[in-house]
């Protein structure tokens, strides 16, 4: 249906003032939406917004018309930085004044709190990411990325790689979170990505990181055949690691591809995502997915190589320095 004339339609109010369902409808319909625009079982993250909702303890701001919800936003706090999760407009209401009145709002609310100087947001279904919000707009950052696709049915047809280092290859374990962790943060060093993600700034925030991408269902349920780790033969050092989850019952996602500095232009990270791909089409999945930022050109260029195509381009945001550090004095 088209998108209702009156851009300000509905009543901004915040998601703790919601009766316990509310959002049942709203989410049924965004579900919906991530299937047929994303390929993307969205009911595992739905059902935890659903409980936190319904038990009234999550952050962030709805938009109603009576009983009717007519789209939401609900951000998290953790520590000094901010994050708007998801946002998400029913598709009769969406406008981009009706996103950007949610998406303000959540990001006014989160710069209010005194711990936060930083907000974070990557939000897929934004229909318009290019038009941002004016609260805080000094601070703004806006980074593209793309959401892109590739068929594993039939298995494509690659181009061989020389290989220039001899590599051990093995599935994710726990054990190996540490040694991941440092290699994560080694290898973004002085990458874009890590002006859009500062857990990649520090080994601590990678091991967050890696804590999040396998064991919560944010990126996709975890799968650990398809997640693989190598290791330069002749050094005995990580050189770099593809982690894959589920995000439908026919589709894998790689939720994170990085080669040691060390490493790079060695082929290291295409095989393993060739080996990540190949796991994922044994247990049945047709296509995978992968996001990038689109300044990272050498990365898309490998990808569209490989048969990946862009779906969606949407964007990653950062409102940076909010306010003054704190500093500490000691007599």
């Amino acid at each position: 249906m088209a998108a209702h004339s009156q851009a300000s339609v509905g009543e901004l109010i915040e998601l703790r003032e919601l009766a316990p369902g509310s959002l049942h409808d709203l989410l049924i319909e965004e579900i919906a939406v991530w299937r047929r625009d994303l390929r993307w079982d969205f009911d595992s993250s739905a059902a935890l917004v659903r409980q936190f909702a319904d038990e009234q303890t999550l952050g962030g701001h709805a938009l109603v018309s009576g009983r009717d919800v007519l789209g939401y936003a609900y951000t998290v706090a953790e520590n000094e930085k901010g994050l708007v999760g998801d946002l998400f407009v029913r598709e009769q209401f969406r406008t981009i004044e009706m996103e950007n009145r949610l998406l303000a709002a959540c990001v006014d609310s989160l710069a209010k709190m005194r711990a936060i100087r930083r907000i974070e947001a990557q939000i897929l279904l934004l229909s318009s990411p290019r038009r941002m919000p004016a609260a805080y707009h000094d601070q703004l950052q806006v980074h593209e990325r793309q959401f892109m696709n590739c068929e594993l049915d039939p298995w494509p047809e690659w181009p061989r790689r020389v290989e220039q280092c001899r590599l051990d290859v093995d599935v994710w374990h726990e054990r190996y979170h540490d040694e991941a962790a440092r290699m994560l943060a080694d290898s973004y060093d002085g990458h874009v990505d890590s002006l859009i993600n500062d857990q990649y700034r520090s080994v601590g925030g990678a091991r967050r990181f890696l804590t999040n991408i396998v064991e919560y269902p944010g990126c996709g349920s975890f799968d650990d055949r398809a997640s693989l780790l190598a290791w330069n033969r002749d050094t005995g050092r990580l050189a770099g690691m593809c982690l894959a989850s589920r995000v439908a019952h026919d589709a894998g996602h790689i939720t994170q591809v990085c080669v040691s500095q060390a490493m790079r232009g060695r082929g290291v990270g295409f095989a393993l995502m060739v080996e990540a791909m190949r796991s994922m089409r044994a247990a049945g999945c047709s296509h995978c997915s992968l996001t990038v930022t689109s300044a990272n050109r050498k990365a898309i260029s490998l990808y569209e190589r490989m048969g990946f195509v862009t779906r969606r381009n949407f964007a990653a945001m950062v409102w940076d320095g909010i306010r003054p550090a704190r500093r500490s004095f000691f007599f």
